[in-house]
């Protein structure tokens, strides 16, 4: 059986010119996605690469080798760049563009070689530059979006393919007489060199709005500045704990923690020195959680903690340990001036194993503690039904 080159090329025009419209489409519901516009760039690189070598028919045989082997090696490169940026931020290795003159001086010194020679050494090169998209995911992808590892296993097939291409080149020369030359070996390994890539391509498209859902979760759920969660988010988990003592599992604690006067960090050093203030204070909470406990943002300086299984001892003394950290910090202000000070006051309330608190009282509690604590003085705890107040030195050992 034989495959007709002419056919596979107008089809693979076909295809690429499907991926390369699609990734346009992209573009339009992603805005500002520039491993996306990398990714388009390959595809027009690779459909321009068939249409030249699909050209020889009209334009002279040195040309068609040369831009049309020339497009495709940009085109891979530029796949590359594409995982690079999605899952690294950057371009990758700029060996990856710099190579390309040599790749095009290489090709006009084999202009003179017979077909199945040059073909064996091109897809060679097909194969290495597809191999730097395979190191790119294996390192940083495999555990990314699961459609990443489509793209993987279509570009090794397309590695293991060029790799079949060269061989078969070498050991069949009388197959690759000329491009079109109807033949099995050839058509079937050009077929799937390409077909594969074009697997790539719809995956690569799948993974980016992956990214992309993900993000737009990740900001409908978490503050942008901190990384905590956002009020919704935090007063949807405290119910769900509050659920679970409600059946007599374990009591929960809720905090409310508020940077002392916060405003006057913003009047006097600027917002944002006060926004590194946040980001700082955040990092010291963060440090001292447990992976079930539950840190959210829920005001502008002001904080909660959701505290499963914990008493009022316990967050107490978790509270003061913070307490103790954020009072010794230092945050640069920026422009060389002195570092910024800052304290913390905190109240809580504790939901007792099968009480019926609500959400909205426990965090009354925990705002009137809270009120008590700054009222005293502030930089200090105060626990909802404590007569003591809660700012004595606590042990942190």
């Amino acid at each position: 059986m034989l495959l007709h080159i002419p056919t596979l090329l107008l089809a693979l025009l076909i295809g690429f010119l499907l991926l390369t419209l699609a990734l346009g489409m992209s573009q339009q519901a992603v805005r500002a996605r520039p491993e996306i516009r990398r990714w388009t760039l390959g595809s027009w690189a690779l459909l321009a690469g068939f249409v030249g070598l699909a050209a020889r028919a009209v334009v002279p045989l040195e040309l068609s080798v040369l831009v049309g082997n020339s497009l495709i090696c940009l085109g891979l490169a530029l796949y590359a760049q594409a995982l690079h940026l999605l899952l690294r931020g950057d371009a990758g290795p700029k060996a990856l563009l710099q190579a390309q003159p040599a790749i095009w001086l290489g090709l006009l010194l084999m202009l003179e070689w017979p077909l199945f020679l040059r073909t064996a050494v091109m897809s060679a090169v097909d194969a290495a530059l597809l191999a730097c998209s395979v190191s790119v995911l294996l390192r940083h992808g495999w555990r990314a979006e699961r459609s990443l590892r489509m793209v993987g296993a279509t570009i090794v097939l397309a590695i293991a393919a060029h790799l079949v291409r060269a061989v078969h080149a070498l050991v069949h020369p009388e197959d690759y007489g000329d491009l079109m030359q109807a033949s099995l070996g050839q058509g079937l390994t050009f077929l799937l060199s390409f077909v594969c890539l074009l697997g790539a391509g719809f995956g690569f498209i799948l993974a980016v709005f992956e990214r992309v859902a993900r993000q737009m979760e990740d900001l409908a759920t978490h503050d942008g500045l901190t990384g905590c969660f956002n009020r919704c988010t935090t007063d949807a988990m405290l119910a769900h704990e509050l659920q679970r003592a409600h059946r007599g599992a374990a009591p929960v604690a809720f905090v409310l923690l508020d940077l002392d006067h916060f405003k006057q960090i913003n009047d006097r050093h600027g917002h944002r020195a006060g926004d590194a203030v946040l980001q700082a204070f955040a990092t010291v909470v963060r440090c001292r959680l447990r992976a079930s406990d539950v840190f959210g943002r829920t005001g502008g300086e002001e904080f909660g903690l959701v505290l499963p299984a914990t008493d009022a001892a316990g967050a107490r003394w978790l509270v003061e340990a913070v307490r103790r950290e954020v009072e010794a910090l230092d945050v640069p202000a920026g422009g060389g001036g002195a570092p910024v000070k800052v304290t913390v006051s905190a109240g809580i309330a504790v939901a007792d194993a099968g009480s019926r608190l609500s959400g909205d009282r426990l965090y009354g509690q925990a705002d009137q503690s809270l009120y008590e604590a700054k009222r005293a003085g502030r930089n200090r705890v105060e626990v909802y039904g404590s007569t003591a107040g809660a700012s004595a030195a606590l042990p942190l050992a």
